[in-house]
């Protein structure tokens, strides 16, 4: 009985520390990992910087950590010491894709935490100009005539650009050469070099080029049309049976104390009421999407499902 009632009296004793933790926290800056090449993904954090800098009282320091497909970046998180002060933000394939498609992942879905959603936006599929097609349908008809002769650029091996890529293939019947870059920045790049046919990927990175004249939109990956991108098909009218409206948040190191997550979540939805971040986020071609951290976790949960199955069935996992 004395053990027990020892054990009782430490156990108030034990919580100090956290509380103590959580309500210092943050007092230092807090690093931000993007595990994709600058200019696609980091550009969403960096807009929402500003406002959410002056609600945590300390600067975000957003580093890209390229490769592998955003496993690179996001083992790093993994890996760090669960204080709160090493975050990341990704893609949500990086968590529901990565760990299926490769044949040792070096982290599991429960690895990270979820925090909390900011975007979600479908896909652009994209065209060189000189290409000898300039719709959704010409680019079928060209790839069915001339199969594996259509090249394209994704974020990486394992992202949610490679999937939708697969699974666009897969609806319309065609085959296609997949080149992967380490982020839908260096993508774009190379196809504006000539290097591939098509470009899949973030808005934010692709309607610019096409606006400009030096990329052709073919369609999106939402389930409707988006006043973001107007007059832009998608899959579905094109005759393709795909949706993929990707999503993109904050996760930390699993054991990342639950009082930082909540003092962290609720710092989120605030930051994104800032106008200037509503905005400039509409500009860059992205929609705002809000998920808490139990809604953020079903929808990985979901998404995990739907792209285990999908890489099972079209057997894209490594041997």
């Amino acid at each position: 009985m004395k053990t027990t009632r020892r054990l009782l009296l430490a156990l108030p004793l034990l919580a100090i520390p956290c509380i103590a933790l959580a309500q210092d926290y943050p007092s230092r800056p807090i690093r931000i990992v993007v595990p994709y090449a600058p200019g696609g993904t980091d550009q969403q954090v960096r807009i929402l910087a500003p406002a959410l800098q002056k609600l945590l009282g300390q600067n975000l320091v957003i580093e890209n950590v390229a490769g592998g497909g955003a496993t690179i970046g996001t083992a790093q998180v993994k890996n760090a010491r669960p204080d709160g002060y090493t975050l990341l933000y990704s893609g949500t394939g990086a968590l529901t894709v990565g760990p299926h498609i490769m044949k040792n992942p070096p982290y599991k879905i429960d690895d990270l935490l979820p925090v909390g959603n900011v975007i979600g936006t479908p896909f652009i599929v994209a065209a060189r100009p000189d290409a000898p097609y300039k719709t959704l349908a010409e680019m079928i008809g060209y790839a069915k005539a001339n199969p594996d002769k259509i090249t394209y650029g994704s974020a990486g091996h394992g992202t949610t650009t490679h999937m939708a890529g697969e699974a666009i293939a897969s609806g319309a019947g065609i085959r296609m050469l997949h080149v992967p870059y380490q982020g839908i920045g260096p993508a774009v790049t190379s196809i504006l070099g000539g290097n591939v046919d098509l470009v899949i990927g973030l808005p934010n990175a692709i309607m610019p080029q096409v606006n400009a004249g030096k990329l052709v939109g073919l369609g999106i990956t939402g389930p409707q049309r988006s006043d973001l991108m107007p007059g832009y098909m998608t899959m579905r009218e094109g005759g393709v049976d795909m949706v993929d409206v990707t999503k993109f948040g904050f996760f930390a190191p699993k054991g990342t104390p639950d009082a930082i997550l909540k003092k962290l979540a609720a710092a989120i939805p605030e930051a994104m009421k800032s106008p200037e971040f509503i905005e400039t986020t509409r500009k860059s071609f992205n929609g705002t999407m809000y998920l808490d951290p139990v809604q953020f976790k079903a929808i990985l949960e979901t998404e995990s499902r739907h792209f285990q199955k999908l890489i099972r069935d079209l057997k894209l996992g490594e041997q």
